[in-house]
């Protein structure tokens, strides 16, 4: 065999054996010179292979300008703050903060122009991104849009092991097209309003000129999949007794799960279509296996959950009686009392004619009063393609301002542990049980509500959209049609399949030889 030939073979070998790994033949860290925004800025630019990470040192560093990361390569941002304990519910978080990120930005007043971030990461598709191991500090102006936004196409995103002192603002807003899941964080609400995560899915299928979630509410639930942002084993707390202090928001088509985590004076909520301009609500929402706890007395805390927007599935969740409600499902576009209506075709219009009397085409107007089914109202899901701003929105179907055909895909509850002072609080005549909601039934026969048990005692006569939880699968089936179950759910994958990774991969082996004989 000649020398070239040999030479060949070795580069053949070493090419195979990188592809067989499934890792690439290059890692790289990259070392920010400290923790202020130009320093990172300059080390993020240096980024130039996927598998870098890029290092943040100790320091306390106020940022007073948006430090802007587009994403081309898998990518890690790491930092030297730790977080130590379960994150979960039965145990707690605590803080180490080394690397501290002060946010010192100037904003608009309540949220207006301008609503910069300190951090923006635009991700990309088919990369990681991770971001891990900082001390985030909010002092600045307040922010809606949040502290950290992130953005883009990238569905492998992961956010952990990071602290948030957050006080009047939003910590984290997810945008765009973007999923993956916020894990073993640290969330301290020193007291009043507060977002620490708020979800947008604005830019669905990234094919939504608008950004308002138009898209999202076209396509299908998909309830177990990976198409959700995940918020799981992460503490929330609040010092702020007796006031509203929400860990979360959802609007524009957003989509979370909201699992495993450990709650402390804090309550969760989605937001309305007609909350917020053309903007349309929160797409869809799971809620399980979380604990929540307050201080203050008796009904001290309004409700665990306000669900104010399209389908969702709560199970398996401890609240105790600090809470007045354990959850509210509400549609509020049926009077002023949160958020004031234009009419159509300048706005959404009240849902029904109770209130003022005109009502909107909007919505199903089945019951001409109560405006039923309401638009986006929790209990419904997927819809026609809605098109345009206002005033030229219409349903595509039909290029009118009409009823987008929604599917009733009803929220079911199950399971829960609550000693909340009332239990579930919905008006009787915008949401209805056993069509908008099924409550988790202890006798189940089949008729109405949820039940659970084993798949063997499942009943075998069942009415449209009851549903039936068995515990030996962990699968929830629904009722398709009289007498006949068909699979509806099962839960994603837990942990997430991005907590059990570095987020950036390994190095490739070294020390490896070919021998040609």
């Amino acid at each position: 065999m000649t020398r070239m030939s040999r030479i060949m073979v070795r580069l053949l070998f070493a090419f195979l054996l990188s592809v067989l790994l499934g890792k690439p033949a290059h890692t790289q860290t990259i070392n920010a010179a400290s923790c202020n925004s130009s320093d990172v800025q300059a080390a993020l630019s240096k980024v130039a292979v996927d598998g870098t990470t890029v290092s943040i040192p100790a320091g306390t560093c106020t940022w007073t300008t948006t430090l802007t990361y587009n994403q081309v390569y898998s990518t890690a941002i790491m930092g030297q703050s730790t977080i130590t304990g379960t994150c979960a519910p039965g145990g707690s978080c605590s803080a180490t903060d080394s690397t501290v990120i002060v946010d010192n930005l100037t904003r608009g007043a309540s949220c207006g122009s301008p609503d910069n971030p300190a951090l923006q990461i635009n991700t990309a598709s088919n990369k990681t991104f991770r971001l891990s191991g900082i001390t985030f500090q909010f002092t600045g102006s307040q922010t809606c849009g949040g502290s950290i936004r992130i953005g883009g196409t990238g569905q492998q995103t992961r956010v952990d092991h990071n602290h948030f002192v957050q006080q009047f603002s939003t910590g984290i807003g997810w945008s765009g097209w973007t999923f993956g899941v916020v894990d073993h964080n640290f969330f301290e609400a020193p007291g009043g309003v507060w977002n620490a995560v708020k979800f947008q899915e604005g830019n669905w299928g990234n094919n939504d000129s608008l950004g308002v979630g138009d898209q999202s509410w076209a396509a299908a639930t998909n309830f177990g999949s990976s198409q959700f942002v995940f918020v799981e084993n992460n503490e929330f707390h609040s010092n702020f007794t007796g006031a509203v202090s929400y860990a979360n928001d959802c609007t524009s088509g957003g989509r979370y799960v909201w699992r495993y985590n450990f709650m402390n004076n804090i309550n969760i909520q989605t937001h309305p279509t007609g909350g917020g301009q053309r903007h349309r609500g929160c797409r869809a929402t799971e809620v399980y296996k979380n604990s929540d706890t307050g201080t203050g007395g008796v009904g001290a805390n309004f409700n665990f959950f306000w669900l104010s927007s399209g389908p969702s599935l709560i199970w398996g969740n401890t609240v105790d009686n600090t809470f007045h409600f354990f959850v509210t499902v509400h549609s509020m576009r049926r009077d002023n009392s949160t958020y004031s209506q234009s009419p159509s075709p300048i706005g959404w219009g009240y849902c029904g004619t109770s209130f003022n009397g005109i009502g909107s085409n909007w919505d199903q107007n089945s019951n001409t009063s109560a405006g039923y089914r309401c638009l986006d109202q929790p209990g419904q899901g997927q819809s026609d393609l809605l098109v345009n701003d206002f005033p030229n929105a219409v349903n595509l179907s039909t290029g009118t301002i009409a009823w987008p055909h929604q599917a009733l895909e009803p929220v079911y509850e199950w399971l829960n542990n609550s000693s909340a002072v009332t239990y579930w609080n919905a008006p009787a005549d915008a949401e209805i049980a056993n069509a908008d909601y099924y409550l988790y039934a202890g006798s189940f026969t089949g008729a109405t509500g949820t039940g659970s048990g084993l798949l063997s005692a499942r009943p075998s006569t069942c009415t449209p959209r009851v549903a039936y939880w068995a515990t030996n699968t962990q699968t929830l089936f629904q009722c398709a049609t009289t007498n006949t179950w068909t699979t509806y759910y099962t839960p994603y994958t837990y942990p997430h399949p991005l907590t059990q990774s570095s987020g950036t991969p390994p190095a490739a082996p070294s020390n490896l030889a070919a021998v040609v004989q």
